[in-house]
This record gives C-alpha cells, structure tokens and sequence, in this order.
C-alpha cells in the first residue's frame, strides 16, 4: 500500500512538473528525458513489485521439517526470482535517472564556475560506474533463473 501511495505522490508532482514545462516554458531539455525516464521505470517497478507481492512470504512461511520440494514450488520461488531481479533494477535505473536529471539541471547554472564544474565532473564519473554497478549487480549474484538457482 506504501508502494502505491508514494507512487501515485511522485506520479502527481510529475504530472505538476509536465504541467509547467508544457504551459509555462513550452520547452524540454535533456533534464526532462531523464526525469521521464526515471517515470517509466518508477512505475514499471512498483508494477513488479505488486506483481511479486503473492511470491514474496511463501518461502518464509514453509517450515522445512515438513514440507517436501516440488517442481512447482521450484518454480514459485523462480518466478519470484525473477520479479524481484526486475524489480531491484528498474527502481535503480528510477534512482539514477532522477540524479542524472538534477545532474545535468545544474550543469547550465554551474557551467561558468569552474571550480563547481569540476566537482560536477567527479560526481558524474563517480555516479556512472555506480548506477551501472546497481542496475546489474541483481544479473551478477545471480546470473540464471532456472533450476542452477539453487545450487545442486
């Protein structure tokens, strides 16, 4: 419900946002396709998470004494997977977008401080390499979603 509820804020106060860049500025920057980007995959990620939502308590749930494994309830567990492998990355490319928006939002008011331009160079170089780390940090713990996933 939280989820939803922060979803429907952000998707308002971009609605907002639209507003002004539409009516007031009529003009889009670069600034705009990332805060748009960061929309898609905000939105595309809650989706998946609601959609994990039925996969998430089942396993902490199953007392191991007595349950016995079937390929069914291996393939729960690899849907699962798989939800929340696109969930952890979508809402990651949603966080970097939205800082690459403001990134390049104050490159233009920066652009003739030279001192500030060049710690905006070290923020932009440091965050890269970190929003490539975490959108595909989920594919390199674990690579496949199929049986190998659990280690026989």
């Amino acid at each position: 419900v939280g989820a939803g509820i922060f979803l429907g804020i952000a998707l308002t106060l971009a609605a907002g946002r639209t507003y002004i860049r539409v009516v007031q500025a009529r003009k889009f920057s670069v600034d705009d396709g990332f805060f748009y980007l960061a929309v898609v995959a905000l939105i595309t990620g809650t989706i998946t998470c609601y959609l994990d939502i039925p996969y998430i308590y089942v396993p902490q749930n199953v007392d191991p004494s007595t349950f016995h494994v079937t390929p069914e309830f291996i393939q729960f567990l690899q849907q699962s997977l798989r939800f929340q492998a696109a969930t952890c990355s979508l809402l990651s490319v949603a966080l970097f977008s939205v800082k690459l928006s403001f990134l390049t939002f104050f490159h233009g008011l920066l652009r003739r401080v030279r001192g500030l331009m060049i710690f905006w160079w070290c923020v932009l170089l440091f965050m890269v390499p970190m929003a490539i780390v975490f959108v595909c940090i989920i594919f390199m713990v674990c690579p496949y979603f199929d049986e190998r996933v659990l280690g026989e």
